[in-house]
């Protein structure tokens, strides 16, 4: 845990308060519920990051807490609850000051052995911890010298990610920095290919911003590596990966989703994946009136890789009332048929249109739970999507006041 290895116990009025959130003493009758990783054992969201990643390769996600003392794992099982959190490793933590602005953790596989390791965007440069079938990690070691503080890279300015763009298996480390994308390649001997300026775009001079201009990484055309996708002025713009460690040319693919046409960070989220279940990845804009789509054209070679964006579900939007400081929308595949879902934590509780060939369903509502009118706040308690269980669906992960809950898909 981040202070104290037992939860703590609430009592009283403060019980009786809590309790009408429903975010506290009980968990959901259906749902696995836990003392672990939550707000009453002190974890913050602007200092303990958690996620959700298979740090022990069984096809089952764990959650991963950067705690206080340092990195924390608590492993899925087959029943949809987690083992209790271990402390796999001292180090991540505010204790070793991972806590301060500028420093990021997340999980990747950057050595192709189908476990999540540890990776620590630091001061002079990423460090990794490298997860071992016992469910160890190996000690942390700066594995390349880049994207780091002491290399200018900050938080405000240059978004850092880990993906596989050669399609190779192995993750690797994707930088929007100044100049460009750079990207340090991931090998299968724990060790990363020398930062190197792979796109002379999609940065800083070439006047992408953060607060104005998201920029993702999936895979648009099935070929097993990541592209790169900016939602910039003009609208969406793909360099897209290639096998032999290179980049097209970006061009613009869909003349919706960017600043020119109304878009924007504070009120319209965007996100990438595949809806339609064909293997490439769509365009999904949570806009004005609702969800709006670009879906990928499955047919080779051709010059338009897109359809006609279309508003597909008149929900999930600003004009429906959906806020991105209250809501948090999502895609995940919780139905388990190899399609990703939209997912909503709205003020009612849990909402989902599903997937489909075209267009999406819905809205349903999924569960009563995990919404903004219960107390549920993303600047306190965080929801998450993953298989917990194994069983091919998503499962919600839901950071509560005094309990972590799974529900089941």
């Amino acid at each position: 845990m981040a202070h104290s290895s037992t939860s703590r116990l609430v009592t009283g009025t403060a019980a009786a308060a809590l309790a009408v959130t429903g975010i506290a003493v009980a968990g959901p009758a259906h749902a696995a519920a836990q003392q672990y990783f939550t707000y009453a054992n002190e974890w913050r969201v602007d200092e303990h990051v958690r996620e959700l990643a298979d740090v022990n390769g069984d096809g089952r996600a764990d959650v991963v807490g950067f705690g206080d003392p340092g990195t924390f794992v608590a492993y899925g099982r087959t029943d949809g609850t987690f083992a209790a959190p271990v402390l796999a490793i001292r180090d991540y933590g505010t204790a070793q000051r991972w806590a301060w602005e500028q420093a990021q953790r997340t999980t990747g596989d950057v050595n192709g052995d189908g476990r999540a390791d540890l990776i620590g965007f630091g001061t002079k440069g990423v460090q990794v911890s490298y997860a071992r079938p016992d469910g160890s990690f190996t000690p942390a070691a700066q594995v390349v010298d880049d994207f780091g503080w002491a290399q200018r890279w900050t938080v405000e300015r240059h978004p850092r990610h880990v993906a596989d763009v050669n399609g190779d298996g192995i993750e690797d480390i994707v930088g929007f920095g100044d100049a460009g994308v750079r990207v340090a390649y991931g090998r299968a001997n724990s060790t990363f290919a020398p930062a190197a300026l792979k796109i002379p775009d999609f940065g800083v001079s070439q006047g992408w911003r953060t607060d104005q201009h998201p920029r993702q990484l999936a895979d648009v055309n099935d070929d097993g590596a990541a592209d790169v996708v900016g939602f910039g002025y003009g609208g969406t713009w793909i360099s897209y990966g290639r096998t032999g460690s290179t980049f097209t040319q970006p061009g613009l693919e869909v003349r919706d989703f960017g600043t020119a046409q109304g878009w924007r960070v504070d009120q319209h989220p965007r996100a990438v994946g595949d809806i339609t279940g064909d293997g490439r990845a769509d365009i999904v804009g949570f806009g004005h009136r609702g969800i709006h789509v670009a879906r990928s054209i499955p047919t080779l070679p051709r010059n338009i890789n897109f359809y006609p964006t279309a508003l597909e579900v008149a929900d999930f939007g600003a004009a429906q009332g959906w806020q991105v400081d209250r809501h948090p929308r999502l895609l995940a595949d919780i139905t388990g048929d190899g399609v990703e879902d939209v997912v909503g934590f709205g003020n009612a509780g849990t909402w989902v249109s599903d997937g489909n060939p075209a267009p999406l369903t819905g809205p349903r509502l999924l569960t009563p739970e995990f919404g903004y009118n219960t107390g549920w706040t993303p600047q306190k308690y965080p929801r998450l999507l993953g298989d917990v269980n194994g069983d091919g669906r998503d499962d919600i992960v839901a950071f509560g006041h005094s309990q972590l809950s799974v529900r089941p898909s």
